[in-house]
């Protein structure tokens, strides 16, 4: 178990835990199975190995609480109507992207990507440093080795440019990537 999973667990579910207990009373037969739930709950977040994924903490962490009851509630088969009424109380809205976001953002960052990289060399290497990768101004000259002033006029260079490639070829389709200018034949090279 790594520690950043310890970390995330400490600090994303241990200050949620009473109030996950609350509301996992209303739907368990008990303080035993509330226990039981919680300690199954962390069992399954420690299993995750990685946890970057979540957005939402205590949306994740209900949604977890939620299906470990719905499955005891299918396993003991029977179940008492105001658990199931209570069970309502444990349904969160997932605030998680549905895979028609995430696959539209994957999309539109390829998009992006494909107007950066059809910048100039020098101007994709500042507008990358300061966009892509947060830099200041004063960091990008350092590790492009140019001056703050170079930073200054390719980045404003590069939103130019890409505001003119946007107004060319209009939002969401990928610009083609620029070729090679091959030497244009005049009537008299025949």
């Amino acid at each position: 178990m790594g520690d950043d999973i310890v970390e995330w667990v400490t600090s994303n579910f241990l200050p949620f835990e009473a109030e996950l207990r609350r509301m996992l009373r209303r739907v368990c037969s008990g303080p035993a199975e509330v226990d039981d739930v919680i300690q199954e709950t962390y069992y399954k977040v420690l299993e995750q190995g990685k946890l970057d994924h979540v957005l939402e903490p205590k949306g994740f962490l209900v949604r977890i609480a939620r299906n470990i009851v719905f499955d005891r509630m299918r396993r003991d088969a029977v179940v008492s109507i105001e658990s199931v009424a209570n069970l309502e109380e444990l349904d969160m809205a997932d605030s998680a992207p549905s895979t028609e976001r995430v696959a539209l953002a994957r999309a539109e960052l390829r998009w992006v990507f494909g107007l950066i990289a059809n910048l100039p060399e020098r101007c994709k290497e500042v507008f990358t440093a300061r966009r892509i990768y947060g830099l200041s101004q004063a960091e990008t000259a350092e590790s492009l080795q140019v001056s703050e002033g170079v930073v200054e006029q390719e980045s404003m260079r590069g939103m130019r440019l890409i505001s003119d490639m946007i107004a060319r070829v209009g939002v969401q389709e990928t610009p083609a990537r620029k070729q090679p200018t091959a030497r244009k034949r005049h009537v008299h090279d025949r």
